[in-house]
């Protein structure tokens, strides 16, 4: 089998000879080295260049070569060869958008019909002195005047998305995709940011407040360390009929407000008193509220692009460059309620959730992901001319 192969006079080849050479050339070890070339000591020069090179580098270079296949392998297997890139099963890349606030500042409030008109007695009823003499023995009290209206009226607007998938989609996806979650989840994060721009823009227009509102400029601004915030703050709490119990803030305007000279003091002037507890790295949010004397501090840090579809992407705050004291009552009180505002939500669900069928779109049809809602963001003492419940700065920082 191994006997040397003769050539015939004339340099002719028997049969069987060139049927034994034709099926050694094919071999493909026999292949690379004609390929490669190889000198009389018969010596793979394709594998003298790679072990030359190998030797040159240190283990750790070797170790990473053979591991990541950053140089061919000469004979056995390739990890590219053994595994066919895939989806992880664990893990589906989202981001969320940053703290909505829109029910904190205008809470829900379920309302049986679609529009009603809202009871109200003047914000001068309770404010009058009145005379509550009575004249002698036999004289009758004065009779007290106040009225009782409903020109105030709520009408519940509908909101809603939706978004269709196809039956193929649903039935090839792979783990962890679930269509159906997956449009109910940006669908919903889609509603949620329009609801929240809805209540940013009526918690920060002026057009809410009556006199009760301020622009502040120059030095007054809480992003210049002459301006004092927490005095500016108290004093417009102050001008408020009803006491406020929340203040809003914008995101841009909390991280000026938090290290301003003058509101830094408030922790600062805690290190010399033992008694009161820790003294805070930073001012925080229920540190100022304590200062302030209200409930709590919120801040809408929510971010949207603000370029048209196609355009140049353009990302910003929501919750603008104000600040607002806000009277915030989370339910209403059929005998006194004074709030700032509710959002009236007709059926009183944050949103109805549908899935319907269609069988005519491509080859196997698909479902209508469907989401909606009806409400009405509604500022209750808009009417008054200087809101009750009410205290807005504008243009707090530069």
């Amino acid at each position: 089998m191994n006997a040397p192969i003769l050539l015939g006079d004339g340099g002719t080849m028997s049969p069987a000879d060139a049927a034994r050479l034709s099926a050694l050339a094919a071999h493909p070890y026999v292949q690379r080295m004609l390929e490669a070339g190889f000198d009389s000591r018969n010596e793979d020069k394709s594998l003298l260049r790679l072990m030359s090179e190998a030797a040159a580098e240190t283990p750790a270079q070797r170790y990473r070569a053979h591991l990541f296949g950053d140089r061919a392998h000469l004979m056995g297997l390739d990890p590219s060869a053994v595994h066919v890139p895939t989806g992880i099963p664990n893990q589906f890349v989202m981001y969320a958008n940053r703290d909505n606030i829109a029910d904190l500042v205008l809470p829900p409030v379920a309302v049986s019909k679609i529009s009603d008109k809202i009871w109200a007695t003047p914000q001068a009823t309770l404010q009058s002195i009145a005379n509550t003499s009575i004249a002698g023995s036999r004289a009758r009290p004065n009779e007290v005047p106040y009225s009782v209206s409903a020109s105030q009226q709520f009408n519940c607007e509908p909101y809603g998305l939706v978004d269709f998938i196809d039956a193929n989609t649903i039935a090839n996806a792979d783990s962890p995709i679930d269509p159906r979650v997956l449009s109910g989840l940006v669908i919903k994060n889609f509603l949620d940011l329009a609801r929240e721009k809805r209540v940013a823009d009526a918690a920060f227009s002026a057009s809410n407040y009556g006199t009760n509102t301020e622009a502040l400029a120059g030095a007054d601004r809480w992003d210049q360390p002459s301006s004092d915030p927490v005095s500016a703050l108290l004093s417009a709490k102050e001008t408020m009929f009803s006491t406020s119990n929340t203040l809003v803030l914008g995101g841009q305007v909390w991280a000026k407000l938090r290290v301003n000279p003058n509101v830094l003091k408030y922790i600062l002037g805690r290190a010399k008193v033992s008694n009161i507890g820790d003294v805070p790295a930073q001012m925080q949010m229920q540190f100022l509220a304590e200062i302030l004397e209200i409930d709590r501090v919120v801040v809408g840090r929510a971010k949207a692009l603000s370029n048209q579809e196609g355009g140049t992407a353009s990302m910003g705050y929501l919750w603008g460059k104000s600040a607002a004291l806000l009277r915030v009552e989370p339910n209403p009180n059929p005998r006194m309620t004074q709030t700032f505002g509710y959002t009236y939500r007709f059926g009183g669900m944050a949103y109805r959730n549908e899935i319907i069928a269609d069988r005519m779109p491509g080859s196997a049809g698909g479902e209508y992901v469907k989401m909606t809602t009806m409400d009405d963001e509604f500022v209750l003492g808009s009417a008054e001319s200087a809101n009750p419940t009410g205290y807005l700065f504008t243009t707090v920082i530069s």
